[in-house]
């Protein structure tokens, strides 16, 4: 995200998402939800597979 220059707000507020709850995904307590993966993967540019760490 960073060489993106996304941060955790800044992210929180593209997605519509709180900023507690992109927290709680940067730090692996909580994961997103499907209808959020669309929403990040946007934001950062990346595919569904890259985010998940599966490319």
């Amino acid at each position: 995200m960073k060489d993106r220059g996304i941060d955790a707000r800044l992210l929180s507020e593209i997605t519509g998402v709180s900023h507690s709850t992109v927290e709680r995904w940067l730090n692996g307590t909580f994961e997103p939800r499907q209808r959020n993966l669309l929403k990040i993967t946007n934001a950062l540019d990346v595919s569904n597979d890259y985010l998940l760490g599966k490319a």
